[in-house]
């Protein structure tokens, strides 16, 4: 492996194999809460109304959220509220209604607006008594109404007003610009990669405005947005408009198509994790539209929608709607999985906390905290909630990139009808050097009991041999690998060794190696996968596999090296009984899998369903091209974003059971 010293990997997998095992057995399942049952003894109850939704704190401990006060004339507060539902402190009061929903930059300010048409930026500076005063203010000169401010990567605030303009706004409260339209701006703001500021106008626009200012272009409705965008995956712009359609916009500003509902569109869409567009509409319909602009579905619903839904990493799409109920539907055909009866109509917009729990606001100042099933916010949809995420800052994130796969190498028994596999995915445009090794006598330098003493190598691509190897400095090209591994930074073979190794120039496509023994002898290998040119962008590695068998008491342990100048995101797997579809006898029945950075545990999985990531993992499956886990599969699966070093994944079987099991690593765009 392309590590520091194999010994001290062998030991710190080890480690990680004994603490995967001890979890695994003591893990207790325990009693969970009632998905959509309350979860504090009363509701957290304003001295006014909520028209703002609430948003959560970068550590996920306070909601925030505006309050309009019940007074002549009319006052307003932005309430921080603890995770028990304990008010932690107030503002002082404001000069008119708070209705715009707070949005929270990097640092922890709290941004948001007010009809006395200021925007406001205030710290929490935990718990306290007194109430608490702006950091800063903001004039617009006029209301802000419905509008909420979004906060780019580099902490520039941009917030509408009814002066009929996006104002941009520095985190010291300064102007930048502002950019004057035709209509009051009711809408909040959605940031692109790209720092495109998209929003609408009572002047029936939507709109695309450069960092600088500039207008990139503008779309025409039918009637004014009151809707705020949503953007895809691929940059496609969502918005409502009171024309009652919904505008599938592509960046260049192009209508890409439109979908006709039966009223006006004031909710906000929301993105699920397989690009399925979610909104209600004041027709009293719930929709599901596909990226195609398709009707999926429409749920259930009494009175119109104005509340903008959310989406979980399992799939529930949870709205609220002017009968005064919550509900979690069903992505695939929305049926409903539970429905919560508020004492108001809710046209704030719910919010999920990194631990699962639902925030929801009504009308007439009551905030309820709803239990979840332990699914967290959808991590893979590109737009779960308003405003994005649970802080509301509005802003799509850059993808994780500058990571690149670069080595995998795992360990497991090899013997007479047991083999030791190793599959690879080359994404690219030109072939390029990879390095094959399967290491068995090396092993006992090791201090690795029982090393298979004679490995063969073959490489396979489809069911063709393409190369073959059986004593590494056999076939003339020792100098060749013994300097390539070293270039990788992979252990020496003493000269003469029966290790098996190549190097081999393989064009963009799939490939398997596959070390046995050579005299019908059985042990312990180590088969690694190297991209022997890191530097070269002609192709990479994007999928890394392997396949052996857990022994009881035992398992496979795979490392996986990731080098690059950045995070990568992968899709990782360990997959036992679904191989028996495929033909594969004596699988491991259950799994279970960890993660480790060093001897840190990042994450670990038994059940691939179990992590309440459910949607989210299987449309990453699905965009990767990974055959699909069964519902009710006891396989495991992770998606996580690794920063480049070294990792160990840890495979075993639950109550010490034995099988087959295929571990892989996907990267995942």
């Amino acid at each position: 492996m392309m590590l520091s010293g194999f010994l001290t990997v062998e030991k710190l997998a080890h480690r990680a194999l004994a603490l995967a095992l001890l979890v695994a057995a003591n893990t207790v399942s325990s009693s969970a809460q009632v998905d959509g049952s309350p979860k504090w003894p009363s509701a957290f109850r304003a001295q006014g109304y909520f028209a703002s939704s609430p948003a959560i704190s970068n550590d996920g401990q306070t909601i925030y959220i505006g309050v309009s006060v019940r007074t002549t004339p009319a006052l307003g507060r932005l309430y921080a509220i603890d995770a028990s539902g304990a008010l932690k402190w107030q503002s002082v009061q404001l000069n008119d209604w708070v209705d715009s929903s707070p949005a929270i930059g990097p640092d922890g300010t709290i941004y948001v607006g007010c009809w006395d048409g200021k925007l406001y930026a205030f710290e929490d500076k935990g718990r306290t008594s007194e109430q608490v005063r702006a950091r800063w203010q903001y004039d617009t000169g006029v209301a802000i109404g419905m509008a909420s401010p979004a906060v780019a990567r580099d902490g520039t605030i941009y917030v509408g007003a009814w002066d009929s303009a996006l104002h941009a706004i520095t985190p010291a409260g300064a102007r930048l610009w502002r950019h004057a339209v035709g209509g009051f701006v009711d809408t909040s703001p959605a940031i692109g990669r790209d720092g495109t500021v998209y929003f609408g106008s009572w002047d029936k626009n939507i709109y695309a405005v450069n960092p600088d200012g500039s207008e990139k272009w503008h779309v025409t409705t039918g009637a004014e947005v009151l809707s705020s965008a949503a953007i895809g995956t691929d940059g496609t712009i969502y918005v409502g408009s009171s024309d009652r359609r919904l505008y599938a916009i592509s960046p260049e500003g192009a209508t890409r198509w439109t979908y006709l509902t039966e009223g006006e569109i004031q909710a906000s869409p929301v993105i699920g994790p397989d690009e399925t567009i979610y909104f209600g509409s004041l027709d009293k319909r719930f929709y599901a539209i596909k990226a195609d602009g398709t009707l999926r579905w429409t749920g259930p619903s009494g009175k119109a929608i104005i509340s903008t839904a959310v989406v979980r990493g399992d799939g529930a799409i949870i709205y609220g709607s002017d009968d005064g109920k919550v509900r979690a539907v069903n992505p695939a055909d929305a049926t409903v999985k539970w429905a919560f009866q508020a004492q108001d109509i809710v046209e704030s917009s719910p919010v999920i906390a990194p631990d699962g729990t639902l925030y929801v606001a009504q009308l007439d100042g009551a905030l309820y905290a709803l239990n979840g099933n332990g699914s967290p916010l959808s991590r893979y949809s590109s737009w779960p909630m308003r405003g994005r995420d649970p802080g509301h800052t509005g802003a799509k994130p850059l993808p994780a990139s500058g990571g690149q796969l670069l080595n995998l190498a795992t360990r497991a028994p090899v013997g007479v009808g047991s083999s030791l596999i190793a599959g690879v995915v080359i994404a690219g445009s030109a072939p390029k050097n990879y390095l094959f090794r399967g290491i068995g006598p090396t092993l006992a330098q090791f201090f690795v009991p029982n090393p298979l003493p004679d490995p063969v190598m073959q490489i396979y691509s489809g069911r063709a041999v393409i190369a073959e190897r059986d004593d590494w400095g056999s076939a003339g090209d020792e100098v060749e690998v013994r300097q390539t591994a070293a270039a990788v930074g992979a252990f020496a073979l003493p000269d003469g060794s029966k290790d098996a190794a190549m190097v081999t120039t393989l064009a963009p496509g799939l490939y398997t190696a596959v070390i046995s023994s050579a005299d019908a002898g059985s042990g312990i290998a180590l088969v690694e996968a190297y991209d022997a040119v890191a530097s070269s962008g002609a192709a990479r590695l994007v999928n890394l596999s392997t396949r052996g068998r857990v022994t009881s008491g035992g398992g496979v342990i795979p490392g996986l090296f990731i080098g690059g100048t950045g995070p990568l995101r992968v899709l990782v797997r360990a997959v036992g009984p679904t191989l028996a579809a495929f033909g594969v006898e004596g699988v491991l029945a259950r799994p279970t899998m960890s993660l480790f950075s060093d001897q840190t545990l990042l994450q670990s999985n038994t059940g691939w369903v179990s992590g309440g990531l459910k949607a989210d993992l299987a449309a990453a499956m699905a965009a990767v091209g990974a055959f699909p886990l069964p519902d009710s599969s006891a396989d495991c699966a992770m998606l996580v974003t690794l920063n480049p070093g070294a990792y160990t994944i840890p495979v075993a079987g639950v109550n010490n059971t034995a099988g087959e099991v295929l571990i892989e690593v996907y990267v995942v765009p």
